[in-house]
């Protein structure tokens, strides 16, 4: 029985000590010849390894981090290197094609934002848009525009194709399309130039159209601004909001 108790005061002794921050804790000595990195904070490195569980190699000197489980237990900047359960820097970068999905470069180091599917997606993380190549969520606004916003400049809208709209930023057109289901946003009816985009919209959005060829009940020719008039050409002319 007294051994038994020397075992579990043993496990309990090094779990308590294991919750301790960074490479405090290290075993053996600053000797890593043996092909276990156990050097503490302040040692000489030439690479991660080097250093004890809980340190990583920074700038030549093992340096504190913190142990992990995975990426979350880090703190910014950081990520956990699964293999020595330790908190080491984000990969270096220049570009956000360079850091992997769900992350961006930021002061030339790899930070994990959220992965997203559409603008919109993104937007209810807290962030800005989705780079949907890279499946991303990004900071500040779409570089193609917002799909939703007033507008105050009087920039003609470039012409989209079925299933985009015209992207708007600080009041103005970009002159980029917005594929309509990735926007952050339902855009507003007007926004919509094409029939089927509009019918599709048939809750909340009515197609406006011109009539050609019109008469009335009476086989008579409808004049502008008659009511009560049937054609037998209708074009559709735009969008609007359901009265």
């Amino acid at each position: 029985m007294t051994k038994l108790l020397s075992s579990v005061g043993l496990v309990i002794a090094l779990a308590m000590a294991s919750a301790l921050a960074g490479c405090q804790l290290y075993f053996g000595s600053n000797n890593d010849d043996d092909g276990r990195g156990s050097r503490p904070p302040g040692s000489a490195c030439a690479k991660d390894t080097d250093c004890a569980a809980g340190c990583f190699c920074e700038n030549g000197t093992c340096a504190e981090a913190g142990f992990c489980g995975a990426d979350r237990d880090c703190g910014t900047g950081f990520h956990c290197d699964m293999a020595r359960s330790s908190c080491v820097p984000n990969p270096a970068c220049t570009a956000n094609e360079a850091c992997s999905q769900g992350s961006i470069c930021e002061n030339n180091g790899c930070v994990a934002t959220c992965t997203c599917t559409t603008d919109a997606d993104a937007v209810k993380q807290g962030a800005g848009w989705c780079d949907i190549a890279r499946s991303t969520c990004m900071k500040g606004t779409n570089p193609k525009g917002a799909c939703t916003g007033a507008i105050t400049c009087t920039v003609k809208p470039p012409d989209c194709p079925e299933g985009q709209v015209a992207g708007r930023n600080n009041g103005c057109f970009t002159g980029e399309c917005r594929v309509i289901t990735e926007c952050e946003a339902a855009p507003e009816c007007r926004a919509l130039a094409h029939e089927p985009d509009c019918r599709a919209r048939s809750a909340d959005c009515r197609e406006i159209t011109i009539g050609q060829d019109c008469h009335r009940p009476d086989g008579s020719n409808c004049n502008a601004g008659d009511t009560n008039c049937v054609c037998n050409i209708n074009s559709f002319s735009g969008c609007d909001d359901l009265p």
